[in-house]
């Protein structure tokens, strides 16, 4: 289940055909939709030639259940004045371009977020950045329906403002969050990087999260029986928490969380291996962990109990 296929074919993304991710749009079952901050208006059909400005206007324009995708140009640039609700059953936003050309997303002023409301939404390729402001974000993504997919999105790191939490997804099922870098300041930065509460049959697989995180880096642990994360896959993950603050987790997950936890690189700052990690009730296999983010020191394989 590792990540990054470079073609998938037949079947394509999310159908159709795709080469290195991207739809090859002649195939595409549903309707395509473009935006561009540069050259588009709120206005007529959203074409290639004629794209909206807006995601969010963009996503207005579809149908449920139709599998849209609206593909989002490089350069692309908005500043929320509210959120970005994906509200449309099966709607895909796919952001061209890489590094600092990747469409971005600029929060703050208006602590606004990706609201992925309705089910088998996906977002992909996309930044986050922060204002010049000292405000607290509460997420750059938030997920609370069945089969959304967040991937290849990134979150930047600001000098005084930060995301709380990066990505939170709640009570959903067959949640995907794949090849997302999510980092934040390396002192004093955020609450956690990505929390998942209740989402059963959930995938976290090829991301890094790094940063300074005052509960943990990847954070399963609201106390309530229906919050763990049951038949879970978290694998190929790179997870580093640099708070030397006890009981700030690398990772924590729910007692009773189920599923496979392989091949994860587990960084934390606390002082002995086995207080830097809890995966609950997960198989483990192939992951490593350290107990110290300096340099020279090498993991060791983590298990199911204290090392």
């Amino acid at each position: 289940m590792a990540a990054n296929n470079l073609t998938n074919f037949p079947g394509g993304f999310p159908n159709g055909v795709s080469m290195r991710g991207l739809p090859v749009l002649n195939t595409y079952g549903g309707d395509v939709f473009w935006v561009d901050s540069g050259t588009g208006a709120d206005t007529g059909k959203g074409t290639f030639d004629r794209p909206f400005a807006t995601v969010d206007y963009a996503i207005g324009r579809c149908t449920a259940s139709n599998c849209d995708l609206i593909m989002v140009k490089p350069g692309h640039a908005e500043t929320l004045a509210a959120n970005i609700t994906m509200d449309v059953i099966g709607v895909t936003v796919f952001g061209l371009g890489h590094g600092t050309l990747k469409p971005t997303i600029t929060v703050g002023a208006f602590d606004g977020t990706v609201a992925m409301t309705a089910a088998n939404s996906g977002m992909y390729n996309f930044r986050f950045v922060l204002e010049d402001t000292d405000d607290t974000v509460a997420s750059a993504i938030t997920i609370t329906a069945d089969g959304c997919v967040v991937d290849g999105c990134e979150t930047v790191v600001h000098a005084t403002a930060q995301f709380t939490t990066h990505i939170t997804a709640t009570d959903a099922q067959f949640v995907e969050i794949r090849n997302c870098k999510l980092r934040s300041l390396q002192t004093a930065g955020s609450t956690s990087g990505i929390v998942v509460d209740g989402c059963d049959d959930l995938v976290i697989s090829g991301n890094t999260i790094d940063g300074h995180f005052g509960e943990h880096a990847l954070d399963n642990t609201t106390p309530t029986s229906s919050d763990e994360i049951l038949r879970a896959y978290i694998g190929y993950n790179n997870i580093i928490n640099r708070s030397t603050t006890a009981g700030d987790l690398a990772v924590e997950l729910d007692t009773n969380a189920t599923g496979m936890f392989e091949h994860n690189m587990i960084v934390g700052g606390l002082a002995t291996t086995a207080a830097n990690y809890d995966i609950g009730n997960m198989c483990s296999m192939e992951s490593y962990v350290a107990d110290s983010v300096g340099v020279d020191v090498h993991g060791i394989v983590l298990g199911t109990a204290a090392v």
